[in-house]
């Protein structure tokens, strides 16, 4: 064999090889082959497409089927669409404890239900209903920490070695209002119209909102979310045998006109919770696997 054949070989080996790393768990993580997402109405995929919650549709446990290509519903590539592309559908499972209305004082009672369930791969985003409140009553801030530090760690307990755990932060629920001044639920209702008669995020979209109202909230979200991450990474720290990991895309991502609800002009369509999985998946701690993507 000669010395230009060899040096080939040895240049494919060496590419094949770092591709491998490159898609490799770290060293004692499991598959997120047991998926477990904890949140509010956003990881529900609430008036995303159809009214109330579309499950099928959630940036974390959607599903595309039999009968969600029969009838032509949208596919969000959710992370559970990911974790089958990616590591089989053998010993699947995709469990969800989210609840309407949650606030990060819940989080403590959602993660009970994964005593018991080995879940190698759990999800949380809370925190929007606690700046979603009447100005006066908003969570504060040693309020906050005090949930989340709680309830993330009664999660990590219930966790095994080797277990996952994607913390996102707080949604800019300012970005609403800019957006939805300029959009109609379907194609109809000026959304400051609809915001009047829901009532979704008083605090931000209701008429009697000032611009002084709207910029005190960005400020109490963008210190939760300071919170989520400060204790998120001392978590980390302290649980060296998971994989536990921040990312603040869900708050730095610039949402549309389309990714906003054509029915409440508040949650993510169907078109946003496609763009929370994405860009979660991209910056969580399987993004080098890119199947089904």
């Amino acid at each position: 064999m000669n010395t230009r054949r060899v040096s080939l070989l040895a240049l494919t080996l060496l590419t094949l090889s770092s591709a491998g790393s490159a898609l490799a768990l770290n060293y004692g993580q499991q598959p997120p082959k047991r998926l477990y997402s904890h949140g509010d109405s956003t990881t529900r995929a609430f008036d995303a497409n159809l009214p109330f919650d579309n499950l099928n549709l959630s940036w974390v446990n959607g599903y595309y089927g039999f009968w969600e290509r029969l009838f032509g519903l949208p596919n969000v590539k959710s992370h559970n669409q990911r974790i089958t592309a990616n590591f089989g559908a053998s010993g699947r499972t995709n469990w969800t404890s989210a609840v309407n209305g949650a606030r990060v004082d819940t989080l403590d009672d959602q993660a009970a239900g994964t005593a018991g369930r080995f879940v190698t791969y759990s999800t949380v985003l809370l925190g929007a209903n606690d700046a979603c409140r009447d100005i006066a009553d908003l969570t504060t801030p040693a309020e906050f920490e005090s949930s989340f530090r709680n309830g993330l760690d009664a999660l990590l307990n219930n966790l095994p070695k080797g277990a996952s755990v994607l913390v996102a932060a707080v949604p800019d629920v300012s970005r609403v209002y800019e957006v939805g001044l300029v959009k109609k639920a379907l194609g109809l209702v000026d959304c400051p119209a609809v915001w009047a008669i829901t009532g979704n995020c008083s605090s931000v979209l209701s008429p009697t909102s000032t611009p002084a109202d709207r910029l005190f909230v960005q400020r109490r979200v963008q210190e939760y979310n300071r919170i989520l991450q400060t204790v998120t990474q001392r978590k980390a720290r302290q649980h060296p045998t998971k994989f536990i990991a921040f990312t603040d895309k869900t708050y730095t991502y610039q949402f549309t006109q389309q990714e906003l609800s054509n029915l409440d002009c508040f949650h993510p369509s169907w078109q946003g919770q496609k763009v929370l999985s994405a860009v979660t998946w991209n910056d969580g701690p399987f993004k080098t696997y890119q199947l089904g993507n």
